[in-house]
């Protein structure tokens, strides 16, 4: 008797168990070179992805990111830094119109990232990921740092007079959502 009512519970439940699996099929930290580079230049910087097959449509890119970023503009170094989320009140900071990247204020002296789409993501607070959905097969993905034009040159990671404390930091997933 037992076993036969443990039969019918499974077999009434059995079709409705579906689970979704998160698994994450990339862990990149972004060499500072490459971050060294994006900062310093006047457009976007590709980062480059590399899963077997790439990426997916409907995989999630979620984007870590912490440190700070001296944009230079100051006597000193050190003066003038953030992190990689923007300044807080960016209409006493700067001229919208002179952003090379984007005009919002939002994205004032944020670092962005971008896919093929036409949107713009800002980076995230630290301890909070951003989360960028994959809308197509093999897209690519780039980020950029929202100065003021002719202004890029001054730009490093870190702040301190060498720039040797609390560098920017970088670290992106792939999550792929499997259904079981």
């Amino acid at each position: 008797m037992r076993a036969a009512t443990f039969v019918l519970i499974l077999a009434l439940t059995w079709p409705l168990s579906a689970a979704e699996l998160e698994s994450r099929v990339l862990t990149h930290y972004l060499p500072q070179d490459l971050l060294e580079t994006a900062i310093r230049t006047e457009g976007w910087t590709e980062v480059t992805l590399d899963l077997k097959g790439g990426v997916r449509k409907g995989d999630v890119v979620r984007i870590w990111a912490g440190g700070s970023i001296d944009r230079g503009n100051g006597d000193q170094p050190g003066e003038n830094t953030n992190g990689p989320q923007g300044v807080e009140s960016p209409k006493d900071a700067v001229d919208l119109a002179k952003l090379a990247l984007s005009q919002r204020a939002e994205h004032a002296f944020a670092l962005l990232f971008k896919t093929e789409g036409t949107d713009l993501h800002r980076a995230s607070t630290p301890g909070k990921p951003l989360e960028i959905k994959v809308a197509k097969d093999k897209e690519r993905l780039w980020l950029g740092f929202n100065d003021e034009r002719g202004r890029y040159q001054d730009n490093h990671l870190g702040k301190g007079r060498r720039h040797e404390l609390d560098p920017l930091w970088v670290r992106i997933e792939v999550v792929r959502i499997v259904v079981d």
